[in-house]
C-alpha cells in the first residue's frame, strides 16, 4: 500500500508540476501585471483540480452556434473512390508462410517454448539494430499537408460540376484516430471494452487506459488559394509512441520480404533493394477525403483482400520506456494465456489502449483486418490475425453480466421429471432468459447475424460502421463553424472529451435547441467534447512541422541507443535527458508563443459539443446507448442524434483549457523521461532488486526480464 501510495503521490506531483511549470512559462518577460495575477490563479486553480478529473469546471457563458439532427438515415456514405487506388500488385505479401495465420483464428508461436521448434523462419527470431538498416531506403510516413496526389485528386474531385463527391479537407488514417477515439469516447458513453472471453485472471469489462485521455492535436492547413480545401495532420510534435513506431516501418519489411530481399536494406549489403513504395487507398466520407497506406494483400480474404500489419512491443516495454532505454527487455511470450508472458495479456493491454485505433485504421482503409506481430524488440516473439468483425466485438459487444456459465441451468424443469415431485408441466413459465423453454431453443436456431456472427456480433459491426458516419458528420458540421470563425488561415485543434456534467447553462437552453418533447437527458449524457483552436502564424506552422521532424530523428537516436548493449547506461541516461530537457523547453515555449499570437490576432476560440441519442424519435436512457438488434432488419428502425456546438465565450476560460490541455499533453510525452524510478535495478548475480518509485507492473515486468535471461542458459531436453 505504501508504494501504491507513493506512486500516486508522485503522479500528482509531475502533473502539477508540468501545470505549474507551463503557465510560469506563459508568465516569463511579461509586463501585464494583470495577466501574471491571472496565470497565478490559473496556477492555483489547476492545481486544485488536477488530480481530481470528474469535477470538470462548468465553462460559463457558451453561445449555440450550431444545433441540429444528425439523422441516421441520411448519413454520408463511404465511398472508395476505385479510380485513384493504387493497384493490388503494388501492395506487399506476407512472406516466411506467415499467410497461414490468416486463416487460422488464435496465437500462433514463432518458436514452441518447449520444444524451441521454430514454425516460421528462423530469420524472424533476430531484429537488426536500428543502426545496421539503411533507412535511406525505407519509405517513410508522408504527412498528408505533403502528399501532392491527396491535393491533385482533391482538385480532381471539386472540378466536378456535379458536386457529387466535392471535398473540403484531406487527411490520412493515422492523423484521424486520435480524435475518431475521442467522438467514439463521447458518443458511446465510455461504453466498457467487452473482455468477457478472455480468461479469468482478466475482468469481463475494462476501460480505456487514461492515456487515451490525453488531448489530441491536430493542425489543419489551407491548400488552395481559396481557401476551401485543406489538409488536416496530427501534431506528431509529443508523439511518445514514435520511438517504436520507428521501428515498425523496418519490421513491416521484415515481414514481408523474404529474407535475401531483407538483407539488401542493411548497411552492410552491396546490393541495392527493389524501391520500397507505398501502396494507398482513397475513400471519401462526407466532405472528407482519407488516404489509408496498405500494408498487405491477400486474394482469398474477404472483400478487397487487404489488411493492416501491427507490429506490437510487449509490455515490459511499452509500461517501462524510461527503464527499456537503458536496460533492452528479455521479456518473452512463452505462454497463450495468463497474466504475464502470454499473448493474452498483449492483447488485453492492446484492446484498452490501441486496438480501437486499429479498427478505424481498418474500416477507413477498406481492409479485412490486422496482423499483428508481437516483438520484443530483439526478435518476434509470436503472431495472430484479427478479422475486423473481432475487433468491433471488443468495443461494441454485449457487455451484460447475463452469461450463462457452465454447470448452469438454464431451462426450468418440465413434464414427468417434474410432476414425479409433485409439480406441474412448466411449459409456459419463464425461465432465467424471461421466455419459455421452446422459444429459448427456438431463438439459438435462429439466432444468425450472417453466416459467421451472431445477431448480437451483427449489431456490433453495424454500430461501428455507424458509430465512424456519425462521428465524420459531427466533425463536418464542427469544421464548419471553425472555419467561419478562422477565416481561411491555418489553425491548430486540441479535442478533450471532458469527465463530468455538461456545461451549466445547458439545461435553461434546451427549447432553444430541442424541442419540449425531445429535451436532453441527464442520465445518458456523460461528459462534453471540448475543442480549443488556435490560429497558425506561417513561422508557427513551420515550427510545429519541425519539432515533429526533430522528434522522428531523436527518436530514431533513442531507437539505437536501446538496442545498443554495449552502450554504458549512464551514456544512455546522459544522452536521453538532454534530449528531454531541450525538447520539454521548446514544446513549451512554442506553446507560450501560440497562445500569445493567436490571442492577440483574435484567433483564439473554444466549443464544446454536447450531443443526444435518439432511437424511434425516442431519448435514450441508457447510459450506454446502443440501438437493439431490431435495427439489423427493422427498415424503419431510427438512430438519430441531436447536438449543439457552443462557442465558449469568456478569454479565462479559454486560457483555463489551452493550459490544461498543454500540460496534459506535456506531461504525457515526458513523463518517462524525467520519472524517479531508479534505473540501476539488477545485480550481479542476475536478480532484480525493488523499485520504490516504479510502479508495480515495471518491478514485476523487470524481473520477468531477468528470468527470460536466466531460462536462456538453460538446454532444452530432447
Amino acid at each position: 500500500m505504501l508504494a501504491i501510495h507513493k506512486r500516486r503521490t508522485l503522479d500528482f506531483y509531475y502533473k502539477s508540476r508540468y501545470v505549474i511549470e507551463y503557465v510560469r512559462f506563459q508568465s516569463t518577460e511579461c509586463s501585464d501585471t494583470a495577466q501574471l495575477d491571472a496565470n497565478g490563479a490559473v496556477i492555483s486553480h489547476l492545481a486544485e483540480k488536477l488530480n481530481n478529473e470528474t469535477t470538470e469546471r462548468a465553462i460559463n457563458p457558451v453561445t449555440p452556434v450550431s444545433t441540429g439532427v444528425v439523422r441516421g438515415s441520411i448519413l454520408p456514405q463511404y465511398v472508395s473512390l476505385k479510380k485513384y487506388n493504387d493497384s493490388q500488385d503494388l501492395i506487399p505479401r506476407l512472406s516466411h508462410k506467415l499467410d497461414r495465420t490468416l486463416f487460422s483464428p488464435g496465437v500462433h508461436y514463432l518458436q514452441d517454448p518447449r520444444t524451441h521448434f521454430t514454425n516460421f523462419d528462423a530469420s524472424l527470431l533476430s531484429i537488426p539494430h536500428l543502426n545496421e538498416l539503411n533507412m535511406d531506403k525505407i519509405s517513410n510516413f508522408i504527412p498528408s499537408s505533403r502528399d501532392t496526389k491527396l491535393l491533385d485528386i482533391s482538385k480532381d474531385l471539386n472540378s466536378n460540376k456535379t458536386g457529387k463527391h466535392s471535398v473540403n479537407f484531406f487527411s490520412s488514417t493515422s492523423s484521424m484516430t486520435g480524435v475518431l477515439t475521442k467522438f467514439h469516447k463521447f458518443l458511446s458513453g465510455n461504453r466498457p471494452i467487452n473482455t468477457g472471453n478472455f480468461s479469468k485472471v482478466f475482468p469481463s469489462q475494462t476501460t480505456f487506459t487514461s492515456t487515451i485521455d490525453v488531448p489530441t492535436s491536430l493542425v489543419v492547413t489551407p491548400k488552395d488559394e481559396d481557401a476551401t480545401t485543406f489538409s488536416i495532420d496530427a501534431d506528431r510534435s509529443t508523439d511518445s509512441e514514435i520511438t517504436l513506431s520507428v521501428l515498425g516501418n523496418a519490421l513491416e519489411l521484415m515481414l514481408t520480404k523474404k529474407p535475401k530481399e531483407f538483407n539488401k536494406y542493411l548497411k552492410s549489403s552491396k546490393l541495392e533493394p527493389e524501391a520500397d513504395k507505398s501502396a494507398y487507398h482513397y475513400a471519401k466520407i462526407g466532405k472528407f477525403l482519407i488516404r489509408s497506406q496498405l500494408d498487405a494483400f491477400h486474394q482469398n480474404l474477404p472483400g478487397r483482400g487487404t489488411f493492416d500489419i501491427k507490429t506490437r512491443a510487449v509490455c515490459a516495454i511499452r509500461f517501462d520506456l524510461a527503464h527499456t532505454d537503458y536496460y533492452p527487455t528479455n521479456y518473452e511470450i512463452v505462454r497463450t494465456h495468463g497474466l504475464f508472458e502470454s499473448f493474452e495479456r498483449e492483447l488485453f493491454d492492446a484492446a484498452r489502449i490501441v486496438m480501437f485505433k486499429y479498427g478505424l485504421q481498418a474500416r477507413l482503409g477498406n481492409m479485412d483486418g490486422i496482423f499483428m506481430a508481437f516483438h520484443n524488440i530483439k526478435k518476434f516473439l509470436g503472431f495472430q490475425y484479427l478479422p475486423l468483425s473481432e475487433i468491433d466485438n471488443i468495443y461494441f459487444g454485449d457487455i451484460s453480466d447475463e452469461f450463462t456459465r457452465y454447470g448452469e441451468n438454464v431451462l426450468v424443469k418440465t413434464g414427468s421429471d417434474y410432476n414425479k415431485k409433485g409439480g406441474t408441466n412448466t411449459d409456459d413459465k419463464s425461465n432465467k432468459a424471461g421466455v419459455s423453454n421452446q422459444e429459448f431453443l427456438s431463438n439459438i436456431v435462429n439466432d444468425i447475424g450472417n453466416h459467421f456472427q451472431t445477431k448480437r456480433e451483427a449489431l456490433s459491426t453495424y454500430v461501428a460502421n455507424k458509430e465512424l458516419r456519425f462521428s465524420m458528420k459531427l466533425l463536418e458540421n464542427l469544421m464548419d463553424v471553425i472555419l467561419k470563425d478562422t477565416g481561411g488561415v491555418p489553425f491548430r485543434m486540441i479535442f478533450k472529451k471532458m469527465k463530468g456534467k455538461k456545461a451549466a447553462g445547458i439545461e435553461s437552453r434546451e427549447d432553444e435547441i430541442f424541442d419540449d418533447s425531445s429535451p436532453f437527458n441527464e442520465k445518458s449524457s456523460d461528459g462534453r467534447m471540448v475543442v480549443i483552436v488556435n490560429t497558425l502564424t506561417p513561422e508557427e506552422l513551420t515550427e510545429l512541422q519541425m519539432l515533429s521532424n526533430e522528434k522522428i530523428e531523436k527518436s530514431k537516436i533513442l531507437l539505437k541507443n536501446s538496442q545498443d548493449e554495449k552502450m554504458s547506461t549512464t551514456a544512455r541516461i546522459k544522452f536521453f535527458s538532454k534530449y528531454a530537457s531541450e525538447f520539454k523547453g521548446k514544446f513549451f515555449r512554442l506553446n507560450k508563443q501560440i497562445l500569445k499570437n493567436s490571442k492577440s490576432n483574435g484567433g483564439f476560440f473554444g466549443y464544446e459539443i454536447n450531443i443526444q441519442h435518439f432511437f424511434n424519435d425516442k431519448p435514450s436512457s441508457d447510459k450506454y446507448p446502443m440501438p437493439s438488434v431490431d435495427i439489423l432488419e427493422d427498415k424503419k428502425y431510427k438512430w438519430d442524434i441531436k447536438y449543439s456546438v457552443n462557442k465558449i465565450n469568456e478569454e479565462a476560460d479559454l486560457v483555463y483549457l489551452f493550459n490544461k490541455f498543454v500540460s496534459n499533453i506535456g506531461y504525457s510525452a515526458f513523463r518517462s523521461s524525467e520519472s524517479d524510478a531508479n534505473v540501476d535495478v539488477y545485480t550481479d548475480d542476475g536478480y532484480v532488486q525493488i523499485d520504490e518509485n516504479a510502479s508495480e507492473l515495471q518491478n514485476i515486468t523487470r524481473a520477468y526480464s531477468a528470468r527470460a535471461l536466466k531460462r536462456k542458459s538453460l538446454k532444452v531436453k530432447k
